[in-house]
């Protein structure tokens, strides 16, 4: 690496026993017709061959910080943003793969878009040995995709890239948040800046039971983080009247979905009684619930 300037992209992955696809992983992020980046890779504690992987590449750009104890995905990728130094930083997960074409199709869409803070991009799930699945569909512009945060998180994580200034100016990533800290840091970054995604897919998402987004003990904590999240975007600055609505349909159901029935059918109650419109004719809702069943049916990751 030139160690009289730093590169202009930082990219950040946080992992912790990435076995068996995390070597198919880096491959991906060398592997890109983008090179001017150093590559932060954050390893929490694992105990398989995630470290002896990583270290296996010999490529200049890769940076290994190997942490004792496991401190969190939170954790990890703040003490990534404080060690970035780049302009941009681009997220990754050890699991999922880049198409080469990623990393300089959105750092040409930030440099010709400087009011857009943050960028993501469309995806298609793969499953455990890379079977290609459906690809997302998610909204391009701010205004959509924050009308879409009360149906499902518009951004997928591992897709993103943001200015580092931005972010750090809204304090990074949400310690209070364990399982959804990346729509926390959407919500803070959207009532400052816009976002944005782009309408190609440049990334495998894969799909696969050993996902801490798919681990049953902590779902608890994952429904409270979205009670505190529908809140939030119920009190995001310039969000319409319809998101506000569809945002308190949320917080309901996370309440219904954590056994807490009668809070939910109370709150139902008094959101039908105050604006049974926004409801019954808010096209959102239908869309929320075709996601829901989407989740029922197990095709989503997350």
């Amino acid at each position: 690496m030139n160690e009289t300037r730093k590169p202009a992209l930082t990219v950040l992955m946080s992992v912790r026993n990435g076995e068996p696809f995390v070597r198919e992983t880096v491959q991906s992020v060398l592997d890109q017709t983008y090179g001017d980046f150093r590559f932060l890779i954050i390893d929490n504690a694992s105990t398989d061959g995630t470290r002896e992987t990583i270290a296996s590449f010999k490529d200049e750009r890769i940076e290994l910080v190997a942490l004792p104890q496991d401190m969190g995905q939170t954790g990890a990728l703040n003490l990534g943003l404080a060690r970035a130094e780049s302009e941009y930083v681009a997220r990754l997960d050890a699991d999922d793969v880049c198409l080469p074409e990623r990393f300089a199709r959105q750092v040409a869409f930030l440099e010709a878009h400087p009011e857009i803070a943050l960028v993501g991009a469309q995806a298609r799930f793969i499953d455990q040995a890379g079977t290609p699945l459906h690809a997302t569909d998610f909204p391009l512009v701010h205004e959509d995709i924050v009308g879409f945060m009360p149906v499902t998180n518009p951004l997928v994580h591992p897709s993103v890239m943001f200015r580092l200034a931005a972010v750090r100016q809204v304090g990074g990533y949400d310690g209070t948040i364990s399982y959804a800290q990346d729509l926390a840091l959407w919500i803070a970054l959207a009532e400052r800046y816009r976002l944005a995604n782009l309408p190609d897919v440049l990334l495998k998402l894969r799909i696969h039971p050993g996902q801490e987004t798919r681990n049953p003990e902590r779902r608890e904590r994952r429904l409270r983080d979205g009670l505190a999240l529908s809140l939030r975007i119920y009190d995001m600055r310039g969000v319409d009247a319809n998101t506000r609505v569809l945002a308190m349909l949320r917080h309901h159901y996370m309440h219904y979905m954590l056994g807490e029935r009668r809070e939910a059918l109370k709150g139902l109650g008094r959101t039908l009684l105050t604006q049974p419109h926004r409801v019954l004719f808010n096209r959102r809702v239908y869309a929320a619930l075709r996601y829901a069943a989407d989740k029922v049916l197990g095709r989503l990751k997350g």
